[in-house]
């Protein structure tokens, strides 16, 4: 982390405030603006009531994930799928670890010690957004690494929202079902690589600090935890370390969440705070939420992207181009564009689309001359190749892995599919749009040259109109 921060300070994508910044609602206000603009990341050197700097907004621009993997971002999109393949597993770290440069238990435990951060107006309290939650299935000791916001409740208690069907949760109930403490690790401050990696949409059992490795080309360096049997990045910031107490669940919420509205509140796993190891100076993790675009997304996008193409490759690999949309919040929409060979294919994808596990509410199938990331476009193909009685499908009450507020019950969403491809053969020609020839033959720019013409100033315009 701390190499990734000195490259951006470098390259003027990074900025350190030196006044004091109050936790609440100030260090979330500067973010925002900050990622409205894909503006630099922020590092707040003096945090009211605490010690740590905090880092916020990392992640805020896409060219900053982009960086961080070492590919443009626009191949990342395409290739994310072939990154997360190429696994290699974590290694023991020789040496003491600098995440337990300073170790903190019993009495000394404070989890608001930490400059969590309260980010929207009707939030249920301060929370932790940044940190990676590793856990160890309890039969097969591969470990779990996801993000999931965690709620204080006192000195030594944090919520962890890990709904069922997550693979966190599962972990937990695994260990219920024995009659254990699951065992869980929060990561704050990883390695930029670790982070995004545990946005993989891997199936269960696979390790995402494996998927890591691959991705950075090395294995990542891990260290038994103090008080748990969990291992975790030797190189991290700061490590709280807990254990889940079987059969709590604690009020968390609301929060404003990833769709850009608020998550109620609901019932989640209870985290007893056993150590809290950290080095020395070292940097508390913020991650913003909300509205898209935020690093929330920027930092999904990929993954879900890759995710699509998975699932619509398995339909047909006449795949052009896919965009898990922005204004979907990089999940719930999706458009794809393709080379239709049968009649049947574009309705084909938008159902695998719409069963799998993106969390995708509607899908839109184009053709493979309309640019899935033109909005444009893609409304112009909805327009003149669609009937909604006959291209549009509608499916009730489907399995959805989202927090989706107009939902009916949770995890649960009615989905729609859009098939806006024109027919095949001979009748395709009247969904064209009409060619105009010889546009290289006539080039206009050189006819206004020639002419003295410029541009008329839209300023004008709209004063000259605004005096009279």
């Amino acid at each position: 982390m701390r190499e990734f921060v000195a490259a951006l300070e470098d390259r003027g994508d990074l900025v350190r405030i030196q006044d004091e910044v109050d936790w609440e609602y100030q260090a979330v206000a500067l973010t925002r603006q900050s990622s409205d603009i894909e503006g630099p990341a922020l590092l707040f050197e003096r945090m009211r009531d605490s010690e740590f700097p905090c880092l916020s907004g990392l992640f805020g621009a896409s060219r900053r994930v982009a960086l961080a993997l070492g590919h443009d971002y626009h191949y990342l999109l395409r290739n994310f799928g072939e990154l997360e393949s190429r696994t290699i597993a974590p290694e023991p770290y020789a040496g003491p670890a600098p995440c337990q440069e300073v170790v903190v238990q019993g009495d000394d435990i404070d989890v608001l010690s930490l400059p969590l951060l309260r980010h929207f107006e009707l939030d249920g309290g301060r929370y932790l957004t940044a940190g990676l939650q590793v856990a160890r299935d309890p039969d097969t000791g591969v470990a779990n690494v996801s993000i999931h916001r965690q709620l204080p409740l006192d000195r030594t208690h944090l919520t962890v929202f890990a709904p069922p069907g997550r693979h966190l949760r599962t972990i937990i109930e695994r260990w219920n079902d024995r009659g254990q403490a699951a065992g869980i690790a929060v990561v704050i401050g990883a390695e930029p690589v670790t982070q995004i990696a545990s946005q993989a949409r891997a199936p269960y059992g696979v390790d995402e600090f494996a998927i890591a490795g691959g991705m950075r080309g090395a294995p990542v360096e891990m260290v038994r935890c103090k008080t748990i049997d969990v291992d975790v990045p030797a190189t991290a910031e700061i490590i709280i370390e807990g254990v889940i107490e079987p059969g709590r669940l604690e009020s968390d919420g609301p929060f404003g969440e990833y769709p850009g509205t608020y998550s109620a509140a609901k019932p989640a796993p209870v985290m007893r705070v056993t150590a809290i190891t950290h080095r020395r100076g070292g940097m508390y993790q913020n991650t913003l939420t909300g509205s898209p675009m935020t690093e929330n997304h920027w930092m999904m996008q990929p993954s879900a992207t890759a995710l699509a193409y998975r699932e619509a490759l398995k339909i047909t690999p006449e795949i052009r181009s896919i965009n898990v949309t922005p204004g979907g919040t990089t999940r719930h929409h999706v458009v794809v564009s393709m080379l239709k060979r049968h009649p049947a294919e574009a309705r084909n994808v938008m159902l695998a689309l719409l069963a799998s596990t993106i969390g995708a509410k509607l899908v839109v199938v184009v053709d493979e001359d309309i640019d899935p990331f033109d909005p444009q476009q893609v409304e112009w193909a909805v327009n003149t190749r669609m009937q909604p009685d006959q291209d549009v499908v509608i499916l009730p009450n489907l399995y959805s892995p989202t927090l989706d507020p107009s939902a009916p019950a949770a995890r649960t969403s009615a989905k729609m599919g859009i098939d806006a491809t024109a027919p095949l053969g001979e009748e395709r020609r009247m969904y064209e749009p009409p060619m105009v020839l010889g546009l290289g033959g006539w080039p206009l720019q050189a006819v206004l040259d020639r002419a003295g013409w410029t541009m008329p100033d839209a300023g004008g315009y709209l004063s000259a109109r605004a005096a009279r």
